[in-house]
């Protein structure tokens, strides 16, 4: 999780840090909830849907995420998974979701729904695939959260479920879709589409916080005890607090420089984020890494590693 990397890294005593840990926070409460929504999912009858998370689509230079999809023969349902704890209520008139308890304001989670929804039916269509039948749910994971109607305006709750009551939901839509709209065949079809097309959002997390990368703390990490920075001592990273050794702990601190700093880097800057004593010592790291490089000798510059899928898809 990107949130996390930073938060390990940045410097103690940042003024963006209480920011970055609420953050954090929720994105930890997103996970958790797509999890609960996922152990649901799975009491799906076999081989009746085609199941993927957190896909991330482009169409037409819009960016969109989806936390779960499922796919039928009769219809293409989107969930929009969300574990707020507390009291909430949907204001209609402003679009937004709020906690009565503090009176914090979220995005309605509808809205957001929706707005998939209308970007998934134009991505299909521009693939092919057209007059498909696309509806949406909105899952609240906590089972003791409360979901309360605003008295002032009538509210359209049917969209939303909390906990076990998905299946009532998923069951409504399948009532509602009957008719086969596509064979198996197609949807393995749409299928190899998705994976092609997902496109995780490259966001430079250092900018969107508006911290500079000498705010984050260099060094590899103790993977026992958080202490940074280990010492590189005869192949083996050695911790001066807990004296934890490990022959691979550089691994993570790489993938940190390129997830913060930036997606390529030189053989000298290698060593001197991860604190080593010689230029040589770096080289023999980046050449096990095995990494696209561009560039000739000292002035060779080596690649981040992208994979691209979908984590992960199946059928239920």
């Amino acid at each position: 999780m990107l949130t996390e990397i930073l938060q390990r890294r940045l410097l103690i005593g940042n003024i963006k840090r209480s920011e970055v840990d609420k953050d954090l926070s929720k994105r930890w409460a997103g996970y958790w909830g797509e999890i609960t929504l996922d152990k649901y999912l799975k009491e799906l009858p076999a081989n009746q849907y085609y199941i993927f998370y957190d896909l991330q689509l482009k169409i037409y230079g819009v960016h969109f995420q989806i936390d779960t999809l499922l796919i039928s023969t009769k219809y293409i349902l989107i969930i929009e998974a969300k574990n707020i704890s507390g009291t909430l209520t949907f204001d209609n008139k402003f679009k937004q979701l709020i906690r009565l308890e503090d009176n914090e304001a979220f995005e309605d989670p509808r809205i957001q729904a929706k707005r998939n929804l209308t970007l998934l039916t134009r991505f299909f269509q521009s693939n092919g695939f057209k007059d498909l039948p696309i509806d949406y749910l909105v899952f609240f994971s906590n089972v003791k959260t409360r979901l309360i109607a605003s008295p002032e305006i009538e509210t359209e709750l049917s969209k939303v479920c909390k906990a076990r009551e998905i299946f009532e939901k998923i069951e409504a839509c399948e009532t509602a879709y009957q008719q086969e709209r596509i064979s198996h065949s197609e949807i393995s079809s749409m299928t190899e589409i998705l994976i092609r097309n997902h496109q995780p959002k490259k966001i430079n997390i250092l900018e969107l916080y508006k911290i500079a990368p000498t705010d984050t703390v260099t060094g590899v990490r103790c993977t026992k005890c958080s202490t940074i920075p280990m010492v590189y001592r005869k192949g083996k990273w050695i911790c001066s607090s807990c004296n934890f050794s490990s022959k691979d702990a550089h691994l993570e601190a790489i993938n940190d420089f390129f997830l913060l700093i930036k997606s390529t880097v030189t053989n000298n800057e290698l060593k001197v984020f991860l604190h080593l004593p010689s230029n040589d010592i770096s080289q023999k790291i980046l050449k096990r890494l095995k990494l696209a490089s561009t560039g000739k000798t000292k002035s060779r510059i080596y690649h981040q590693h992208i994979e691209r899928s979908v984590s992960p898809c199946g059928t239920a």
